[in-house]
């Protein structure tokens, strides 16, 4: 079974929800059986530990949660390291991993690694009696001489984002604690303090390994993700949305119980689909011609005039037509036949006068 630890400070919750996407990483490329083992603070909430508990049960893997608070003498050496508020406290918590976890060795991953590929690889490479394996700082020509100063060889510095602890090997290195005490009282001003502290204590016996298990993305260069450990260790990470990692971290994410899947729309009723496209096709069909004003836009004044003008048409009409019926009688037929003889007399009147040259 792989031992795998994350080790996190989760004051705005922010992080929990990062470890979900890394671990999810983790699960969904690696076949053998994984034993997760979380140190944290009490800055992580019931809530989130629940998640992360949830997304472990979901791949059948186990996972174990560990309460840390760093040992009193430590928190004394490092009360002097201005560093530790932009790293945070959580990133010290793997220095413990020896006294904390029950493992005889174990693969530690930041929080900020993207696992593409089956971590088993790394599982079974032999340290051959080294206290830990790392891949070597692809950062390193920016801090050789701020390492050197440390008394920590540029060569062989390696990164702290991957490791693969030999937990046995370091219990049996009983000074290793004292160790990293004496280095942060040696060198306060460490920029990188679990890091470095790392290097100091074990970079002795160290294994290199191979860079694809700790690949440092690189701001604008086109990189190939696949069949590595991507390490999003600069400023831009994997889930700011400009990172190139950014649709991978969301493609892991959604395997979490923080999934932020959109809500689908509720299913539209055939009914409803029907008259709309009905409502459609009489718009189409139907002719379009200049709208009038609402009456209701129409001042009380010109409303009122207007009835007064429909009032005397009907009136006009009603006269002309009580006229009309007194001199034809009031037989339908005979209406019919005056209006008849009214349109031809019209009509012959419109020829003569086309012909005259009136209407040319």
């Amino acid at each position: 079974m792989i031992e795998l630890a994350l080790a996190f400070t989760d004051k705005d919750g922010s992080y929990s929800e990062h470890a979900a996407a890394a671990l999810a990483s983790v699960f969904r490329n690696t076949s053998s059986e994984l034993q997760v083992h979380i140190l944290h603070d009490d800055s992580l909430l019931e809530e989130n530990r629940n998640k992360l508990a949830q997304l472990a049960a979901d791949f059948k893997h186990p996972i174990h949660f560990y309460p840390v608070t760093l040992p009193v003498e430590m928190m004394d050496v490092l009360s002097g390291t201005g560093s530790i508020d932009r790293w945070t406290w959580g990133s010290l918590y793997r220095l413990l991993l020896p006294a904390v976890v029950p493992a005889e060795r174990v693969i530690y991953l930041d929080c900020d690694v993207m696992v593409n590929m089956d971590i088993t690889e790394l599982w079974e490479i032999n340290l051959n009696g080294g206290y830990l394996g790392a891949i070597h700082d692809q950062g390193i020509h920016g801090i050789a001489e701020v390492v050197a100063v440390q008394g920590l060889n540029p060569e062989t510095y390696f990164n702290s984002g991957v490791l693969l602890f030999d937990l046995n090997a370091i219990r049996q290195h009983v000074t290793w604690f004292e160790e990293m005490l004496n280095f942060f009282r040696a060198f306060p001003g460490t920029s990188m303090p679990d890091q470095d502290c790392l290097n100091h204590v074990f970079g002795g016996n160290c294994l290199l390994l191979d860079q694809r298990f700790n690949w440092f993305y690189v701001p604008g260069a086109e990189m190939d993700l696949q069949q590595k450990i991507v390490h999003f260790a600069g400023d831009m990470k994997c889930w700011d949305p400009l990172s190139p990692g950014y649709v991978l971290y969301q493609d892991n994410l959604r395997l979490t119980p923080w999934s932020k899947e959109p809500v689908l729309p509720a299913p539209i009723k055939r009914s409803t689909v029907r008259k709309a496209r009905h409502l459609l096709m009489k718009r189409k069909t139907r002719k379009h011609s200049p709208r009038k004003p609402s009456s209701r836009h129409r001042s009380e004044r010109e409303q009122s005039e207007r009835v007064v003008m429909r009032k005397r048409r009907k009136a006009s009409r009603h006269s002309r037509y009580s006229r009309h019926k007194s001199a034809t009688g009031s037989g339908s037929k005979s209406r019919i036949l005056t209006m008849r003889r009214s349109s031809r007399r019209k009509h012959a009147m419109y020829i003569q006068g086309f012909s005259s040259g009136i209407y040319l």
